[in-house]
């Protein structure tokens, strides 16, 4: 898989400078068009019943608050994309008559303010698009944007520490349990694999003869001219989550590669348990796939 197009829904100005150098620094490493998308309802959607009781007047002055509130709140942050945009040397440009191939790769990025919900815009922008950047959630719960990616799971998605400004990941660790959505993760990071200098595969001894198991991945890896180090670890008081948080730290990991979990139908209320812990505990960036 190629990466050449990257989203990332901006909802909050909280850690904005931060999360906007970073998701440049994604698109540098990739050689990508990074898409920033600023979703805001109107206040039509806001209330489209109450509107129908309102006099004309009243609803002309709602409409000019929900307004002057969006534009206040977002201006600074298109402010700071652009000047990070002129300090990281990425030029602003317009995708949609932006061809690329392997002669002419290179950065670039654009801002969109864009009128809808935001969980409409990253299912509808996701499927055209080869990653989904997601900041990590600052009450430890999942966001209405990690949900939508999660729940329709056509493309990988990158959670990123708020604070993180630069992304190279050298050291990559592949949390491996042979399941499906693990080994649609591993696929789509080989561009990442490809780059690192060190990989390291962790799995559960409970997981170590599930099939594919460690050494089948190693095997296919290997044919990809990739090495990797296999290693487990016993559960005991330590849960798998917090295990292979654990490894992470003692490996110096750059990046986790692992699989999410959603059951579909209550997926915001039933993301399987390593993936909601991984989601609230990481402090490593989070590539995964549903």
């Amino acid at each position: 898989m190629t990466i050449r197009t990257i989203i990332m829904p901006f909802a909050s100005t909280a850690n904005s400078a931060e999360r906007l150098e970073g998701a440049l620094s994604i698109a540098q490493y990739f050689g990508a068009h990074l898409d920033v998308l600023h979703a805001q309802i109107s206040s039509q959607q806001l209330m489209p019943e109450e509107r129908q009781l309102l006099p004309s007047k009243c609803l002309s002055r709602i409409d000019q608050l929900v307004n002057n509130y969006v534009a206040e709140d977002m201006n600074q942050s298109e402010f700071e994309f652009t000047t990070l945009c002129d300090k990281l040397e990425v030029p602003l440009c317009d995708s949609d008559n932006l061809v690329m191939n392997e002669a002419n790769k290179h950065v670039s990025a654009q801002w969109h303010n864009l009128t809808g919900y935001r969980a409409d815009v990253v299912s509808e922008r996701g499927k055209v698009s080869d990653l989904i950047i997601i900041p990590k959630p600052l009450n430890g719960k999942s966001s209405v944007s990690f949900d939508v990616a999660i729940e329709h799971g056509s493309r990988p998605i990158l959670l990123m520490p708020r604070e993180q400004k630069s992304f190279n990941p050298e050291c990559i660790m592949i949390a491996w349990n042979g399941d499906d959505p693990g080994a649609r993760a591993v696929k789509a990071a080989m561009p990442l694999l490809r780059k690192a200098k060190n990989i390291v595969v962790v799995t559960s001894e409970r997981s170590l003869n599930k099939k594919p198991n460690q050494q089948d991945l190693k095997r296919y890896l290997g044919l990809h001219s990739i090495e990797v180090e296999c290693i487990s670890f016993k559960e005991g008081r330590i849960k798998t989550p917090q295990a292979i948080l654990a490894h992470a730290e003692q490996f110096h990991a750059d990046l986790i590669v692992a699989g999410a979990l959603a059951h579909k139908k209550m997926h915001q209320q039933m993301l399987g348990g390593v993936t909601r812990r991984l989601l609230s505990k990481t402090n490593v960036p989070l590539f995964m796939v549903s």
